[in-house]
């Protein structure tokens, strides 16, 4: 019996010690796709120069479909990065954010409610939590890549996105009917809420909630209980609830209203560029030689939008 318990232990600890060295050699030594990474353009955001970031947009796809960081900073001057990804989860997010902040102070962070909605359990986020502790897991694809001389790198980013985080959709598909949204609330996310909250106040950062247009999943019922949970604590903007956005869902979304195109993207970003200009007390870097590779990104980003409106329907090249 007590043989059986010795060569169990053993085993255990040389599995432990064997995921513990591959998960070592998996981790993508750099932010490039080459390197396994899934989501390049959010994580693209640590290879931005230390603390040169103002705010950050937190969220699933309905922030990098709706805010524009180069139109912000070519109307302000205010450097903004979307920290989103497809789907993303409140545990995501949290995750996501903490990892932000080794590399920059952030006076704002803009976090986009609909992820409260979200059907996140406890067994899923424990699922996700042991792929995000266990590289092994989340990069065993990287084995296709994997080269000896890997095995000597340290970590370094060094992919950059000239759109900051934001994905640039022309497309027009009139809207579409949808089944009421949940308006439920899991016990996990309002822990991970709870969490984001802690963080962001130990790093003296704004937190601000957003609820960004669409169509898909919005209900005034959801508006109603978010007003509650924020109500006093912390400012929320239901960009759902402001008419004078003027979103058009025939013309405005790139799938039948779950996402905005560029231009329904124009007119949140107009908005939320208003915002911080009269809210908050974030100051220009235009004229800062420190912020140069904004301007390199700003060039990039509107020969971008000038090739593309050259190929979109008339209908979409008002802005």
């Amino acid at each position: 019996m007590k043989k059986n318990i010795g060569k169990s232990s053993l085993f255990i600890t040389l599995l432990v010690i064997m995921v513990v060295i591959s998960s070592v050699i998996f981790m993508p030594r750099n932010n490039k796709k080459a390197y396994g990474v899934d989501y390049i353009t959010s994580s693209a955001i640590y290879s931005e120069p230390k603390n040169t970031i103002d705010a950050i947009a937190l969220g699933d796809s309905l922030v990098y479909s709706s805010i524009s960081p180069m139109k912000i900073y070519e109307d302000y001057g205010y450097t903004l990065y979307d920290a989103s990804t497809p789907a993303q989860k409140l545990n995501e997010s949290y995750e996501f954010l903490s990892r932000i902040y080794e590399t920059q102070s952030p006076r704002y962070v803009f976090l986009e409610t609909e992820e409260l909605f979200k059907d996140l359990s406890w067994s899923k986020d424990l699922s996700s939590r042991v792929e995000y502790q266990v590289p092994l897991l989340r990069y065993h694809n990287r084995w296709k890549h994997l080269k000896l001389k890997d095995l000597q790198k340290t970590m370094k980013y060094t992919h950059t996105d000239y759109m900051k985080g934001f994905r640039y959709y022309p497309q027009v598909t009139p809207a579409k009917k949808f089944k009421k949204p949940s308006d439920q609330i899991t016990t996990t996310n309002l822990n991970y809420l709870k969490k984001i909250m802690t963080l962001t106040k130990a790093h003296h950062t704004k937190l601000i909630m957003i609820y960004l247009p669409c169509l898909k999943t919005w209900s005034i019922k959801r508006h109603n209980k978010l007003t509650k949970l924020f109500k006093k604590h912390y400012p929320f903007i239901d960009f759902n609830m402001i008419p004078t956005l003027n979103i058009n869902w025939d013309e405005d979304s790139r799938d039948g209203g779950d996402h905005l195109n560029y231009h329904g993207a124009m007119k949140v970003t107009d908005y939320f560029g208003q915002y911080l200009h009269k809210h908050t007390d974030l100051k220009s870097h235009a004229a800062d030689p420190l912020y140069d590779s904004y301007e390199l990104s700003l060039l990039l980003y509107k020969r971008k939008v000038k090739e593309t409106r050259a190929q979109v329907p008339n209908h979409i090249k008002r802005t």
